[in-house]
């Protein structure tokens, strides 16, 4: 009789134990299914990413998409330089031997495939009614630095950027990242002259501007040689602004009248001179009176000049410097000392 309690209590212990370890297998399990707290983040990330970019892409490869998900944002050319006569040529070009590269594109986000480099193929695709396009997915550079100096490069070599647009641009590299014109111009592969020259335009008069921007001529230098005029004779380079509009000018015109203002402007310089040489001297000449003054020589592009050390710069960080070209006003560290010499 007494066995039989026993035998319930030993029943009853190893039932503890056999239930004790279900639970314990129970919790391991459950620990087992919680990850720790970096993996968690981890996961997160992942799926976060994965709801910003569905159907993604391994970069680098050229995959043919609807049409309608490829959009443009923050291209250095604006709206209003795409023009109808570029595009229906290339739409030409498609319509004989295809698009021989496709725009290059950053990888899928929420609304679809961004451009980085190739508007003007995507514009004129749509154009031509074309449904689907071959694009390049890739990641462009991280730094907007980068991303402009290559839409630049893209379209400074192929359609051809508008002046103003490029003057914004090469602006923005120097002022915003500190690139010297030096440093743009060697890597756009453009000589120096031509980055000085559109930066020049950014604070050129509004009747110069005004030429570029209504499209009456998307000549920058015969815009910067306006410039040069306007800065002797306003009235002269008014007249060659109206002429411009009304029946247009030749870069040759515009350089007679600059030679012109300039010559005249000698002519009174050279009679002032000589005014002041037949005056008398109401001092004694010093002991120093024979010292020589001495010319700055200098470089830009390959051409010398000496400065000016009688006109005043027109901004900060800029002389004037006189060539045989004429004279131009340029920064002081585009330019390369040669020497001296004596007036």
């Amino acid at each position: 009789m007494a066995k039989k309690p026993f035998m319930k209590r030993l029943q009853a212990q190893q039932e503890m134990k056999k239930n004790a370890a279900v639970v314990s297998d129970i919790e391991q399990v459950i620990a087992n299914k919680q990850p720790d707290e970096q993996s968690h983040d981890i996961a997160a990330h992942k799926i976060m990413a994965d709801i910003a970019r569905p159907d993604i892409e391994p970069d680098g490869q050229i995959i043919r998409v609807d049409i309608n998900l490829v959009y443009a944002e923050e291209q250095v050319r604006p709206e209003e330089d795409f023009e109808e006569d570029i595009i229906d040529g290339m739409s030409d070009t498609f319509e004989t031997i295809g698009m021989l590269t496709p725009p290059r594109c950053y990888p899928r986000d929420r609304r679809g495939y961004q451009i980085w480099l190739g508007e003007t193929r995507v514009r004129t695709a749509r154009k031509r009614g074309d449904t689907h396009i071959d694009i390049y997915v890739g990641k462009p550079p991280r730094e907007r630095k980068e991303r402009i100096i290559g839409q630049l490069i893209e379209n400074l070599q192929q359609s051809g950027l508008k002046p103003l647009a490029t003057a914004k641009s090469f602006y923005e590299l120097k002022h915003e990242f500190n690139m010297t014109g030096e440093q743009i111009a060697k890597t756009m592969g453009k000589p120096t002259s031509f980055v000085s020259k559109h930066l020049r335009l950014i604070d050129a008069p509004e009747n110069v501007t005004a030429l570029l921007r209504d499209k009456v001529t998307s000549d920058v230098d015969l815009a910067y040689t306006l410039i040069q005029v306007n800065e002797k004779s306003p009235e002269e380079a008014e007249k060659l602004i109206a002429a411009a509009r009304e029946s247009g000018i030749s870069r040759a015109q515009v350089k007679a009248v600059l030679d012109a203002v300039k010559n005249k402007s000698k002519g009174e310089i050279s009679h002032a001179k000589s005014k002041a040489r037949n005056k008398k001297p109401t001092k004694p000449l010093d002991s120093n009176s024979d010292v020589k003054a001495w010319q700055v020589v200098v470089e830009i592009d390959g051409q010398q000049g000496v400065i000016m050390t009688d006109r005043a710069p027109d901004k900060a960080g800029y002389v004037w410097v006189k060539m045989d070209i004429g004279e131009i006003s340029v920064e002081a560290s585009e330019l390369r000392v040669k020497g001296m010499r004596s007036q």
